[in-house]
């Protein structure tokens, strides 16, 4: 882009993705119309892009308004945005599109950065968003699996070093038909063959979001949800499943032995020297 060799800044583009859901801005004083999509103007600027061998060093910072007030008389462009976050963080990730737009040019947009955001923090007045880049997601993957006892797969994990459970065998799904600050109650838990402490539900919002939220305890007909269920309606189809406690015994009991991942003969102590605290 030629802006840069002649002193004119270029207009920030940003794009948030969770889902089917799209929030688009920029730092222009009018919103924009670019290939169809519209970019709303708001107050929301991002820190300097870097690329070094360092992941830690790679991490943007993209500052937005946003109102913890909710008496406020008005709210800013980015107000929806930060709804994602707050009260509660996603369970799923919310990913960050960064490109330089020149209007004047003629240009389509260029992609400057891509990654995830992943950590919010607040103010009375913004939201100052720690963003991973792509590039080092993919860094932190295949660290391979270590020789334990207990298995380490992540339950319901697909792949040939997945765990492979089917979801849909699992699956314990009802009618939410009551709702307290820290869980609901649907009927057909009471009958569910594992326990679902540990495990976690979804439901769909009105605006077509899967929500989804841990399960931190399970008793009868009622599951104690993370974060409560205030945003939990009554009358939503809701669906459950339970975890694995990743030991043998518990995967005798679920018929998948076959993915099982631990190495049950394992001795308790080291062979070689009986002392390292790392064994067993």
């Amino acid at each position: 882009m030629q802006h840069e060799r002649f002193g004119r800044k270029p207009i920030h583009l940003f794009v948030f993705t969770r889902q089917h859901l799209t929030w688009r801005y920029c730092t222009a004083d009018c919103d924009l119309d670019i290939g169809g999509n519209i970019y709303l103007s708001a107050q929301i600027e991002r820190g300097e892009i870097k690329q070094t061998v360092e992941r830690a060093k790679d991490k943007l910072t993209i500052t937005f308004s946003y109102l913890l007030d909710p008496a406020a008389l008005e709210y800013p462009t980015t107000q929806l945005l930060g709804d994602n976050w707050f009260p509660n963080i996603p369970d799923d990730s919310v990913s960050v599109i960064c490109m330089a737009y020149d209007a004047a040019s003629g240009d389509p947009p260029m992609v400057e950065w891509m990654g995830i955001a992943i950590q919010p923090k607040f103010t009375n007045a913004t939201i100052e968003m720690i963003c991973e880049p792509t590039n080092g997601l993919s860094r932190a993957r295949g660290q391979g699996m270590k020789w334990q006892r207990t298995c380490p797969k992540t339950p319901y994990s697909k792949g040939l070093r997945g765990c492979n459970l089917s979801r849909e065998a699992f699956m314990v799904g009802g009618v939410v038909t009551s709702v307290t600050t820290a869980g609901i109650t649907v009927a057909e838990f009471a009958g569910a063959p594992f326990s679902l402490g540990g495990g976690f539900v979804t439901w769909m919002r009105g605006d077509g979001l899967v929500q989804r939220r841990s399960i931190t305890g399970h008793a009868g007909a009622t599951v104690a949800l993370l974060f409560g269920a205030a945003d939990v309606p009554v009358g939503a189809v809701i669906s459950a499943w339970p975890t694995c406690p990743r030991t043998w015994a518990a995967c005798l009991a679920r018929a998948n032995t076959l993915n099982y991942g631990g190495s049950i003969y394992k001795p308790v102590k080291n062979p070689l020297d009986g002392v390292s605290m790392s064994w067993g």
